[in-house]
């Protein structure tokens, strides 16, 4: 079993951001003192598809991408989701959802917004925040931090910032189309921040997160706060349109490293305490799974298939039949002629020792056969073998008109 991260390039328009997580997913491994060859990387679009060695991936990215089954059908059966950083635009969940995260709580929300959605299903939530807000302060004080970067602000709003902060900033965008490789591209911006900046003036949430945590001054203003930044304001302050004439200009670096240090704690333990708990089991499983498969069949259900097939040979035809001897066989059975002749219909099910309901009819005696001895009887068990023989051949069954359970051999 391994670590997992993401990787992550969007079809259209990256925003460079959504790699920011995954740049501070790493930085968390690195200092967990996972090696690279313990964590394999998976395709954010492949998560739900993924097969390979077992994993627990920390899910901090949006899932708000339509998926059938929702955020049940994000992550194959070989992914331990570890949510520290939930975030969803809805505000209603599917009941396959619910269940599906009730397996993996607590569950760690990047906004107030998505926790409130999840505790109104009685799903256990907490308030984690960006994963982004984990990074590192940077340590070189000789270097002269002395650039503004401006980074995707509203052009209206950039009318008011100071002309002496204007005059020799740099503006960019984490808006790219056509990128080969957006993490890399991430990454010079975050070293070009870490080793120049002295402000940083930016309407993103993972331009803003991972300055301040480096402990470079932000100013973060948008036209409308998302409920996206609700957490956020606890540590710097948000501004919208409303409060240009309250915008400080020239902030302080925001330090909170004792909060940074319980953040990374409760991320790290989360972490690997799931990776402790299915480690070993999943090993197991992964060691019988690793190796080259035949053609599998259910052996059992073979020869009724087989009898099926030989004697439903229209497929408009009303057949009529009666299963005998309740196992799992029954199901089986059921469901491949429902499938492949729906008109066929059955009328009976028989058991010696149990009466109970299979499919909205109750079970009867196999003495009951007597008196519908047209319907086509099909022995799902093995038990009833003798007794069955016994009894067709005393009421004259023909034997294409019933199927004697039995194993390949």
């Amino acid at each position: 079993m391994k670590f997992a991260n993401y990787i992550f390039n969007a079809r259209g328009v990256n925003n460079l951001g959504d790699n920011m997580q995954i740049i501070a997913i790493d930085a968390i491994y690195e200092s967990m003192g996972i090696s690279k060859d313990e964590i394999i990387y998976i395709d954010k679009n492949d998560t739900g598809t993924y097969k390979g060695e077992y994993v627990v991936l920390p899910v901090t990215m949006p899932l708000i991408d339509y998926t059938e089954g929702g955020i049940s059908g994000r992550f194959s059966p070989n992914i331990i989701p570890v949510f520290l950083g939930l975030t969803i635009a809805k505000d209603t969940l599917m009941k396959v959802e619910v269940n599906y995260l009730n397996r993996f709580e607590p569950i760690g929300c990047r906004d107030e917004r998505t926790m409130e959605t999840l505790r109104n299903y009685h799903v256990q939530a907490y308030l984690h925040g960006c994963i982004t807000a984990t990074l590192p302060e940077r340590q070189d004080e000789s270097k002269k931090f002395d650039k503004v970067f401006i980074v995707d602000v509203d052009p209206t709003i950039v009318e008011y910032i100071p002309k002496e902060l204007k005059e020799n900033a740099v503006f960019l965008t984490h808006m790219h189309e056509g990128v080969d490789n957006p993490k890399s591209m991430m990454l010079d911006y975050y070293n070009r921040y870490k080793n120049e900046a002295k402000l940083i003036i930016t309407s993103l949430l993972h331009c803003s997160v991972p300055s301040m945590a480096a402990g470079i001054p932000v100013v973060l203003i948008k036209k409308g706060i998302s409920y996206r930044f609700g957490w956020l304001e606890k540590l710097i302050d948000v501004y919208d349109c409303n409060d240009i004439d309250q915008i400080n200009w020239y902030p302080e670096p925001v330090f909170y490293r004792e909060h940074k240090e319980r953040l990374l704690r409760i991320t790290k333990n989360r972490l690997q305490t799931e990776f402790d708990k299915y480690s070993d089991i999943y090993d197991l499983s992964w060691f019988y799974e690793k190796r080259q498969r035949k053609d599998y069949i259910v052996d059992a259900f073979i020869p009724i298939k087989s009898f099926i097939d030989r004697v439903f040979v229209d497929f408009n035809k009303q057949y009529n039949y009666s299963l005998w001897g309740l196992t799992q066989m029954s199901t089986l059975t059921y469901n491949y002629i429902s499938a492949k002749y729906p008109n066929a219909v059955l009328r009976h099910v028989y058991d010696k020792y149990r009466r109970v309901v299979f499919e909205g009819r109750l079970t009867e005696d196999p003495d009951m056969i007597q008196n519908n001895s047209e319907d086509i009887i099909i022995l799902t068990s093995n038990g009833p073998n003798k007794m069955a023989k016994e009894l067709f051949e005393k009421i004259g069954k023909d034997n294409e008109s019933y199927f004697l359970f039995e194993l390949i051999r």
